[in-house]
């Protein structure tokens, strides 16, 4: 369900809008591109590595029904979820279900004005109720939508399709490789579910990457390019080329689809998708990998519903990110679930409305940060996120040579075992609600309002 701040954030519509034993593997700071490594340095030392992780990975269970695909990077099932009545389902180990029924439940009696309809990602398989007259205070609405309509729905835009046999392309960059990197026009790419084994480079804009609905655990883009992996001349990929997708372009939307690294757990960091092109939004999107799977750079970019999976830093950069409503999984040990690399004229880096971080069970309680700042600057925001009990009572360290005095944590109404704002780092903050009112998409984006959000 969407928390109460989520309604509070937003007052009007223009406003509105993821160890059992393993030796230590570098930093995703060493292989950081010169134009964000300034700040940052060099880490090194104990906490400026990164603590790699070694074992199987365990299953991610979700809330209700559906069980999902398998995802490519490390074996764990994504369960989808049910919901009931105008309230969205938040599935623990795969996508979040939207408001509206998305799953196999009915229509239900809980109140219709709290949530909008439609339709979600529900894991796997399932079936889509219709919501029907929820509640005794007004009509939930047809079915359909998703906080906008899905680019399914989409009938006054160029499309392409992409499927293993029977589409225009077999391959999605034989698809984005048809158009013009000075692209215009806005065009839909609706890609078939599949396992698309490809490195991806995106550099098309005015693009929406549109997976079927409740089809993204299985709707999987991925290669096995890692940092470690050789370049060909004597020396390695680094994180950067590593990656598995790499999204440059800007005005980009991205649904119903997962971007995966099928490097298995321990191998070095292995991004499943870099993405450091502007105004690029995504929804109903899994991101899947173990050491540094979503690497968010230099722009600005929206994530509403979705599901982050890994073990060490996994959710990094020096981008301005928000994180709406997102599930953050740790399928294994680490160190911290991100790490910011912001730049000190930047005012928001990593920001997280809502949504919830948990773990596998395997996981020690207490033993993950919430962050480390790979920049001295690195700047991260949990706003009524609820906290799983792997999260340490601390919840900040500094990474390297970094120090948390010039670090910009802060956390708003926490919730859950690992909230313990009595304990976190004396440098962190706690913000007041005056401070928190300034978390809106218009103060953090400026004049770009994701469509994702309304």
């Amino acid at each position: 369900m969407r928390s109460s701040f989520a309604s509070t954030r937003f007052p009007t519509p223009a406003l509105a809008l993821l160890m059992l034993a393993a030796p230590l593997l570098p930093s995703c700071s060493d292989d950081a591109p010169a134009d964000i490594e300034g700040t940052a340095g060099a880490p090194s030392g104990v906490a400026g590595t990164k603590a790699g992780a070694v074992g199987g990975a365990s299953s991610a269970s979700g809330s209700g029904s559906g069980a999902g695909a398998v995802s490519a990077a490390g074996s764990s099932p994504a369960a989808g979820g049910s919901s009931s009545g105008g309230s969205p389902a938040t599935a623990t180990g795969g996508m979040s279900s939207t408001a509206g029924g998305a799953g196999s439940g009915s229509a239900g009696s809980g109140s219709a004005g709290t949530g909008s309809t439609g339709t979600g990602d529900v894991g796997g398989a399932g079936t889509t109720s219709t919501a029907g007259a929820a509640g005794t205070s007004g009509a939930a609405g047809s079915a359909g939508t998703s906080n906008g309509a899905d680019c399914n729905s989409v009938t006054d835009q160029k499309v392409l399709t992409v499927a293993p046999s029977g589409a225009d392309y077999e391959t999605v960059q034989a698809a984005l490789n048809s158009l013009s990197k000075t692209n215009t026009i806005p065009t839909q790419i609706r890609i078939a579910p599949g396992t698309y084994e490809e490195k991806l480079s995106i550099q098309i804009p005015n693009i929406t990457l549109c997976g079927q609905i409740g089809k993204a655990s299985s709707t999987i883009l991925t290669y096995s390019d890692n940092a470690n992996t050789p370049n060909g001349s004597g020396g390695t990929l680094g994180t950067t080329g590593g990656a598995s997708t790499t999204l440059s372009s800007d005005d980009v939307s991205v649904e119903n689809v997962t971007f995966a690294n099928s490097t298995p757990l321990g191998g070095s960091q292995a991004v499943a998708l870099l993405v450091n092109g502007n105004r690029v939004q995504f929804r109903n999107c899994r991101f899947v990998s173990f050491q540094d799977t979503l690497y968010v750079r230099k722009a600005k970019q929206y994530f509403r519903d979705c599901y982050v999976e890994g073990t060490v830093d996994f959710i990094f950069g020096d981008a301005t990110a928000v994180f709406d409503e997102c599930t953050v999984h740790n399928v294994s040990g680490g160190t911290a679930v991100t790490a910011p690399n912001t730049e000190q004229s930047v005012a928001y880096g990593l920001v997280f409305l809502g949504g919830e971080l948990t773990a596998v069970s395997s996981i020690k309680a207490g033993s993950m940060a919430l962050g480390r700042n790979w920049g001295a600057y690195g700047s991260a925001t949990f706003l009524n996120t609820t906290l799983g009990p792997h999260i340490s009572a601390v919840g900040w360290v500094p990474m390297g040579t970094n120090m948390l005095d010039t670090a910009r944590f802060a956390e708003y109404k926490t919730s859950g075992p690992g909230a313990k704002p009595g304990s976190r780092a004396a440098q962190s903050k706690q913000l007041t609600d005056q401070q928190a009112a300034s978390y809106t998409l218009d103060k953090i984006f400026g004049s770009w309002v994701p469509s994702f959000s309304r």
